[in-house]
């Protein structure tokens, strides 16, 4: 398999890119040899980087997969163009995308008919850099108030009596503003956030200044002083060199990270305060309703998933969505390798 990963980011050497590609590296074992004589060949894709530690892990299949974000890799898809700025260029045709944001019943971007379907559950963490913060035992704890107020922009220190009471009273911080780091791109991640925060972001218990104004989708309108980054190992990267750094990026791409970096234990509207985890994830997505829509019901969402209400739900959760042309083969058993990887790559099963 050959897998493009965020420009940030380098996943394997040139050398090791060809050799897998080929499969003809010299030495290689019967095992390998087998592996790459009856490996799948799923061809090209494009889309979310949330799959890209998934998808590298996936063993048994052949594909050619640009993690340029949501938004371009369903341009991708649907125009069979180059998605802007991937380096270097996939080649075509672009057989799938995946996608945080399912598509919608009136999209008829397609000149064929097409399959989607979700593929894993994601957590969308809040993750913190914790130089200079005074970290509780078990990690921070941040109620719908807190986020809410630092993902509006209105709390802008560590030291807000709002994130204090969340943590027992006790001060994170005596001065430590927070810089908040959210996607550049046209991203699924931000889709899911926006989405979990339009709900929550208006109960009561938030402050009328913290409640979500700023929309709902792949791109939002993030206050001016916030800072960005591509991808979701970008974020994750720019969250980990910047003191009082704080952004959103999906469980599976935090933990992968060499020196993964520590996420917010957010209240759910159980009223727990739940870590992310592939079991809380899998929780959220039961809460779920499971939804076929467009052409035949060939499409397949999961609605119902902005504010789970089981007890142990993990509150920024969602699917990612597999979406491949019609009488194309090998997905099925794709997604079920999916699965059974989701778990011990922080990606929630689906149930």
């Amino acid at each position: 398999m050959v897998f493009y990963r965020d420009r940030l980011i380098n996943l394997v050497s040139s050398i090791s890119l060809i050799a897998i590609t080929t499969g003809l590296v010299v030495g290689q074992s019967v095992t390998q040899k087998s592996l790459a004589q009856t490996s799948k060949n799923l061809g090209n894709g494009a889309g979310a980087s949330t799959v890209t530690t998934l998808f590298t892990a996936i063993k048994g299949f052949t594909f050619t997969y640009a993690p340029v974000g949501s938004g371009a890799g369903l341009t991708a898809f649907f125009t069979q163009k180059q998605p802007d700025g991937t380096t270097p260029k996939i080649t075509f045709p672009v057989n799938f995308a995946d996608s945080d944001d399912p598509v919608a019943e009136t999209e008829k971007r397609a000149t064929r008919p097409y399959i989607q379907v979700p593929v894993v559950g994601v957590g969308i963490t809040l993750a913190y850099n914790p130089t200079g913060l005074t970290v509780p035992a078990g990690g921070i704890k941040l109620s719908p108030a807190s986020y809410c107020g630092i993902l509006n922009g209105s709390i802008k220190n560590w030291n807000d009596k709002s994130i204090s009471a969340d943590n027992g009273g006790k001060l994170i911080a005596l001065n430590a503003p927070i810089k908040v780091v959210r996607r550049a791109d046209s991203s699924g991640s931000t889709f899911l956030l926006s989405s979990h925060l339009n709900t929550v972001c208006k109960t009561p218990g938030v402050p009328a200044a913290d409640v979500w104004k700023n929309g709902v989708g792949t791109t939002v309108n993030w206050p001016s002083t916030f800072l960005s980054a591509t991808g979701g190992g970008g974020v994750a990267d720019t969250v980990a060199i910047t003191k009082g750094g704080f952004g959103y990026v999906d469980n599976a791409t935090r933990l992968s990270k060499k020196l993964p970096l520590p996420a917010a234990l957010l209240k759910n509207k159980a009223g727990n305060y739940i870590a992310p985890s592939p079991t809380a994830i899998t929780a959220a997505i039961k809460d779920g309703t499971v939804v076929k829509y467009g052409t035949n019901k060939n499409l397949t969402r999961i609605d119902n998933l902005t504010n789970p209400s089981s007890a142990n739900a993990y509150p920024i959760s969602g699917a990612t969505y597999l979406l491949y042309y019609s009488g194309e083969t090998g997905f099925g058993d794709f997604i079920k390798a999916a699965n059974a990887l989701a778990a011990s790559l922080g990606y929630g099963p689906l149930p």
